[in-house]
């Protein structure tokens, strides 16, 4: 049996109870786990106690195999479930309740293979959208991620407790995959985007100031942002989770010398920058739109908004560039550049429903333009009543323009003979009225 922090709720009273876990089963095999709650009475008199013991989070109510006669029941204050029971205990008695539960913090088979098979799927259908070759590559990262997350789990199995924060930990990154294998924006993304090679030095400071060797048990919380696999040189450290605070902390157990102290480097992927790619997508995006609304009656608003969007994103590139002296003050610069880009999306996006209104009057004017013209066409139609006293119908209608087409036609042919006929008639009159000179010279 081994210990196990049920978030810092185990504990042992002189007349109590306390909790350990004890995994049942196959080393490396899904099983089930047994809940070992202790009931303790370590007066000298008869004690009738309450039990009450919060689960592990992730723990439903279909998770428990044998709850050994306690009932179990949704704690609305710690957002989980209790177990919770009374038993009667004599003068120093105490007594365990086994409750067996099923092993849900290890990614069974069925799961990976299921995992697998939407990242297949998503390949299939969305990974052309850029090209075969990066939507190789994308699906490459996917299952490259849950494959070092099966590993993890392979490494942590012979502790039962250091197992449940390796789950805990990689849980996050395992959602991320799920969600990616069927995301188009991920598929469509550029897979020669390249995480960054840049490693930030977490400095861990540990000492004993006693004269004597000290056992101790490390605790070092890591900044929330980080997830194990950022974790490039661990030092001997072990990754573990509190559920509570629901970070990831560094745990190793080691002896220090009398007076020894120790600095520590924890080698961290740098995760706190935004990239540059983003920064120019908001910079040209809020350019673009700004060139628009220049000669619209938005354009003050506009070139404030603008302003604000390019002044936020210059701010960021330059504190980027700056080499901070220690991760603390990186992660704060990161911070403030990371609400400076909040910022700068959200006037982006004042931008965008400043150009929606300007398009929707223009499309209103557009409109309006059309009413007008059909409002033309109505006073035509009011001539019209004025003139025939009625509304022309559709047949009467063609009837008109049939006749002015036949009339046109009619006095185009005779224009036409009137002018050939005088035509020919004033050839005949020249040549009577020549000169015999100048007929022989045309014979």
């Amino acid at each position: 049996m081994s210990s196990f922090r049920f978030n810092g709720s185990s504990f042992i009273m002189t007349a109590g109870f306390v909790a350990g876990l004890l995994l049942v089963g196959m080393p490396g095999a899904l099983a089930d786990v047994v809940i070992n709650v202790l009931a303790v009475n370590g007066t000298e008199s008869v004690q009738d106690k309450d039990i009450q013991f919060s689960l592990p989070g992730e723990i439903k109510p279909g998770d428990i195999v044998d709850a050994d006669g306690l009932q179990v029941d949704y704690n609305v204050k710690d957002s989980g479930y209790t177990l919770h029971g009374k038993v009667l205990l004599q003068p120093k008695e105490s007594r365990t309740f086994k409750v067996k539960v099923k092993d849900v913090w290890r990614v069974s088979d069925d799961e990976v293979g299921q995992i697998r098979k939407e990242i297949d799927h998503g390949f299939s259908e969305m990974g052309s959208e850029r090209s075969a070759e990066n939507g190789k590559i994308l699906k490459d990262k996917l299952n490259a991620s849950l494959d070092y997350i099966l590993k993890e789990e392979s490494q942590s199995s012979g502790s039962i407790d250091q197992r449940i924060d390796t789950y805990r930990s990689h849980l996050q990154t395992l959602e991320d995959v799920r969600t990616k294998a069927v995301l188009i924006d991920y598929w469509r993304s550029d897979a020669k985007d390249e995480d960054s090679k840049k490693i930030i030095n977490y400095v861990i400071e540990v000492n004993n100031p006693t004269d004597k060797i000290k056992k101790t048990k490390q605790q070092h919380f890591l900044p929330p942002e980080v997830r194990p696999e950022y974790v490039v040189d661990r030092q001997g450290y072990e990754i573990r989770f509190d559920e509570k605070k629901n970070v990831p902390f560094l745990f190793k157990e080691e002896d220090l010398g009398a007076h020894e102290k120790k600095s520590v480097k924890i080698g961290i992927r740098d995760v706190w920058f935004i990239q540059a790619k983003d920064l120019e997508f908001v910079r040209d995006r809020a350019k673009g739109m700004y060139e628009t609304l220049q000669t619209s009656s938005f354009a003050s608003t506009a070139k404030t908004l603008f302003d604000n969007v390019t002044n936020h994103v210059d701010l960021i590139s330059s504190l980027q560039l700056m080499e901070q002296p220690d991760i603390q003050q990186h992660i704060g610069a990161y911070r403030i550049n990371q609400k400076r880009f909040t910022q700068a999306k959200e006037d982006l996006d004042a931008l965008e429903k400043l150009l929606a209104r300007h398009r929707a009057e223009l499309e209103k004017s557009k409109v309006k333009n059309v009413m007008q013209k059909i409002q033309s066409l109505k006073s035509l139609n009011r001539v019209s009543q004025a003139i025939f006293d009625k509304k022309p119908t559709i047949n009467a209608a063609w009837k008109i323009i049939g006749s002015v087409m036949i009339f046109l036609a009619i006095f185009t042919v005779f224009h036409f003979l009137t002018w050939f006929m005088r035509t020919s008639k004033e050839k005949k009159q020249e040549e009577l009225t020549l000169p015999k000179d100048e007929k022989k010279e045309e014979a």
